[in-house]
């Protein structure tokens, strides 16, 4: 039989209807000849430890038939087919001929969004008459108050700008001027109203609070234009006013601040008055608040409205003048230098403003 397979021609009588058709669908299932003897039949059922190939003889020598890659193997040994022999039906489904056509992204069908509803046309555009009222009374208009603390405070709201460095330095001025470490008491005072004092005063309590150690308080003796507590959001009264007429104890006048090293004694009372005897309290007053504070900043408002109060600038250390930067030399401003000296105020400088 070797031969014969070896030769690749096979016997006439040996092709015929005696010839074994492989069963439907049983690749890789090699059935022999069948013989006269039943029992002597056998089937050769490639297994997956088998040689992949089958050498075939031919007139140029043996060829070799392709690697696993190409014959499969049966995975287990089947039972021999029943059917007989014939042809072998075709099983594979013929398959569908392809879609004509964009095919859709989504099998569900896409929901078409309603059409936007004009609203309806009007029969004409209304002309909107515009008002604008003018008050021929003369009463002074009352500005908004603003939640917070003044935004004019830079030194609070902006910390690195330059006009706050500015006052660093002016802070750093007067450290020069006043070394000793004992309390300081600082007397502001203008030649002229509009200077700008009262922004000065708080700029620089505020540039000193912000340090570690320092208690500083902010006096508001501006009792005919009080400001200091309005800037800083605070409650106008009671205040200096009330505690030089014993009307209530510095403890309950005395606010914190924003800045927790700072508090404020507010002018307190009504707007334009002046306790009786203000030049002979404020100064006691001053020395007993140096027992409780590191430095203290009076806002002693414009020279000249009040004279008792300009008496008490001899009781602090230094007395420093604020004017704009145009009005440096007017006369004004020369004769409140002189009138200082003459009250004995140590005046160690002046501040000018300008903006």
């Amino acid at each position: 039989m070797y031969s014969m397979l070896s030769s690749g021609v096979l016997p006439r009588a040996a092709v015929g209807p005696d010839t074994a058709s492989p069963a439907p669908g049983r690749a890789g299932v090699v059935r022999p000849f069948e013989t006269a003897d039943p029992a002597a039949s056998d089937e050769f059922v490639l297994d997956a430890d088998d040689i992949p190939y089958v050498e075939v003889g031919g007139p140029g020598g043996p060829v070799f038939s392709a690697g696993p890659a190409v014959v499969k193997l049966p995975t287990a040994k089947t039972a021999p087919a029943t059917n007989p022999p014939g042809p072998v039906a075709a099983t594979a489904t013929e398959p569908k001929p392809a879609p004509v056509g964009p095919i859709p992204p989504s099998r569900t069908p896409a929901v078409a969004e309603p059409a936007a509803r004009p609203f309806p046309r009007l029969a004409g555009v209304p002309a909107y008459l515009s008002v604008i009222f003018h008050d021929l009374t003369g009463r002074p208009r009352v500005k908004a108050e603003v939640e917070g603390p003044d935004p004019g405070l830079v030194a609070l709201h902006f910390p690195d700008h330059p006009v706050s460095g500015e006052y660093r330095t002016l802070r750093d001025e007067i450290r020069v001027q006043l070394p000793d470490p004992t309390p300081r008491v600082l007397f502001f005072t203008a030649a002229a109203g509009e200077a700008g004092t009262t922004t000065v005063l708080l700029n620089l309590a505020l540039t000193i609070a912000h340090e570690v150690s320092p208690r500083v308080l902010v006096v508001d003796a501006n009792v005919t234009r009080p400001a200091g507590a309005q800037r800083l959001a605070l409650k106008p009264t009671p205040g200096l006013v009330e505690v030089l007429s014993q009307q209530v104890p510095l403890a309950w006048a005395v606010r914190p601040s924003v800045v927790p090293n700072l508090q404020v004694l507010p002018a307190g009372g009504v707007a334009g008055g002046a306790p009786p005897a203000l030049g002979q309290d404020l100064p006691k007053l001053i020395e007993q608040l140096r027992q409780w504070y590191d430095w203290i900043l009076i806002d002693a408002g414009v020279w000249g409205m009040i004279p008792e109060r300009d008496a008490a600038c001899p009781t602090a250390d230094a007395v420093y003048l604020v004017t704009r930067e145009a009005d440096v030399d007017r006369s004004e401003f020369a004769g409140l230098r002189g009138w200082v000296r003459e009250l004995g105020g140590m005046l160690r400088g002046y501040i000018a403003t300008r903006g």
